[in-house]
């Protein structure tokens, strides 16, 4: 909505020259950082020779009144992730590894519990594309003043079992990045941090780039701010190749500019086209999601042509980048506040944009990769086989069949799901017979893979996956004494807890473990998990997608005589 009211205001107005359109765009910018109480941000928008325009707001370091600006260091999470896998695809390039072939054959040891028997064996392009499976995080030394080496992340998948089968969903994966990055120091004979500065930070000469390994050098990166624009601090991440890189928005424009220009020292350009190849067109249960090797594929801004994107978040640092290579153009933007990038869509949606058209700049048509979808439909469908319950993962729902139609009710709130053309549905409210549609919610109901799904229809063009039917069982005597509250007991010291207030508890017919996320997380404050029993003493999480398919085990411990469960590698115990 922000993006038409901005659309159409331009429309009514005279064009602004160049010059004007940057001002005013600055202003309105600072204005909405202001607005989400952002304590300091700095930002950029680049092509393949320079920087076309950069800018800052607010303050690297409030107590000093340090201005944030174009090279202040901030952390830039999981865009990490893109150096990652830039260093995968470099030695791809020179065949040391290839992409297609299987994670154990550079990591024998790597065995983890691959309970879908009919799976293939995981690729590091699975890995790459976040369709491997794996678990989604560990939570055991996230955040810690000294965490271990992320090497010592393989014990710990080694205990754990595979979500989903390989190829099947997109399911992101910080533990995967790790994964990633033993296969680099394996492979490379060299630190994952020492390939790094060496192959991608030191040719881009990102001089002013690095790991934020120890919490010694917090003092050289911008300070931390959190939702109440107070001083934290913040500290080291355990999955060093997933999100521990600190930069500049100088150097980031350095790093994207790479991708932009066919003459770059860190990739050649049929690698950078393999990278920004859409990697899952087959996947249906994916919907319109459009994956490249690591990037989201965009196009919201379709006169951009291809937009890739990724994002991070750290504690409080939070970072987003932005490459259009049809165009020859992309942004940066960095920033110490948990909003810091709430607003960044506009540097490509907007700025960009008119970028572009001010300056005439031709992108080949149809350069945007399609990705169909076709929905069933309604009238071949028995609506009445989707009367149950449905799960995804940190949420609930249940359809009943009243008035003739199917009733929803999500998370206490209720609705009619009613035909609104030949494939979707629209929610409705029954008031003194009469049915009231929304002109906002949209939804559609399919059977995929086997599985009935809730689909919505997102404001944005997007399709999310709400629920998935499932069939309830009956809770094992055993698991129901487990009903109650639990602490975690194997933190270490100056290490910050993820989840707290855990539960786990009957509802609506299901055992379903129950947490708080730690405040500072960027997820929702509240997770409902509701778990699929499989033996006395194994479940796993419900639902398709990041946290679905993760593994609850229940085991005895033989010294203290207690029963502990571990869940994203935390050792829990009821306390009542």
């Amino acid at each position: 909505m922000a993006f038409a009211t901005f659309f159409l205001q331009n429309c009514a107005q005279p064009p602004l020259n160049w010059g004007d359109y940057k001002t005013t765009f600055a202003d309105n910018f600072k204005d909405e950082l202001k607005r989400d109480h952002v304590v300091g941000a700095a930002y950029a928008v680049f092509d393949d020779k320079d920087v076309i325009w950069h800018d800052s707001y607010g303050f690297a370091n409030k107590s000093t009144n340090e201005q944030a600006s174009f090279t202040t260091k901030f952390l830039i999470g999981s865009v990490t992730k893109v150096f990652t896998a830039v260093a995968i695809l470099q030695m791809h390039e020179k065949s040391i590894i290839h992409i297609d072939s299987s994670v154990s054959f550079y990591l024998p040891e790597f065995a983890i519990h691959q309970r879908f028997k009919d799976s293939k064996p995981i690729t590091i392009r699975d890995v790459l594309t976040h369709h491997a499976g794996l678990p989604s995080d560990i939570f055991i030394h996230k955040f810690a003043e000294k965490p271990p080496y992320f090497s010592e992340i393989m014990n710990h998948l080694n205990k754990q079992y595979t979500c989903f089968p390989v190829g099947e969903i997109k399911s992101y994966s910080n533990i995967g990045y790790a994964l990633l990055g033993i296969i680099i120091e394996r492979t490379s004979g060299m630190t994952y941090q020492a390939y790094v500065e060496n192959n991608i930070l030191s040719p881009l000469h990102m001089e002013h780039s690095g790991f934020y390994l120890s919490t010694e050098i917090k003092n050289d990166i911008s300070y931390a701010y959190n939702m109440e624009s107070e001083e934290s601090v913040e500290l080291p991440i355990f999955d060093v190749p997933a999100g521990a890189i600190y930069s500049t928005v100088e150097d980031m424009s350095k790093f994207g500019k790479a991708f932009l220009n066919n003459g770059n020292p860190i990739l050649k350009p049929e690698t950078i086209e393999l990278m920004f190849d859409i990697q899952n067109k087959e996947i249906r249960l994916d919907l319109l999601d459009k994956s490249a090797i690591c990037f989201n594929l965009k196009n919201k801004a379709g006169e951009l042509g291809r937009v890739l994107e990724h994002g991070g978040a750290t504690m409080y640092h939070r970072a987003e980048l932005y490459i259009a290579p049809d165009a020859k153009i992309g942004g940066i933007m960095l920033s110490n506040s948990p909003q810091g990038v709430k607003n960044a869509w506009k540097l490509n949606e907007q700025f960009m944009v008119e970028y572009i058209k001010q300056h005439a700049i031709d992108v080949k048509p149809n350069t945007i990769p399609e990705k169909s979808f076709d929905f069933t439909s309604i009238k071949d469908k028995i609506l009445k086989s989707y009367v149950g319950d449905y799960v995804m993962p940190g949420m609930n729902c249940e359809f009943q069949w009243k008035h003739d139609n199917i009733y929803a009710t999500i998370q206490d709130n209720s609705f009619y799901v009613l035909p609104k053309d030949d494939h979707s549905f629209v929610a409705a409210k029954r008031y003194v017979g009469f049915m009231f549609k929304s002109k906002d919610y949209h939804f559609f109901l399919e059977e995929m893979n086997g599985e009935k799904l809730f689909i919505q229809a997102m404001p944005w063009g997007d399709l999310s996956i709400i629920g998935q039917q499932i069939t309830k069982k009956p809770i094992p005597q055993n698991w129901e004494q487990r009903i109650g509250k639990y602490e975690i007991v194997n933190l270490r010291a100056n290490e910050v807890q993820m989840i707290k207030d855990i539960e786990i508890i009957q509802k609506n017919g299901l055992l379903v473990l129950k947490y708080r996320f730690n405040p500072f997380a960027n997820a929702a404050e509240a997770a409902e998990m509701a778990l699929d029993i499989i033996d006395n003493n194994t479940a796993f999480t419900l639902g398709l997608g990041r946290g679905g398919g993760e593994g609850v085990v229940f085991y005895q411990d033989d010294t203290s005589n207690t029963e502990f469960f571990e869940y994203y590698g935390l050792k829990c115990k009821l306390i009542k």
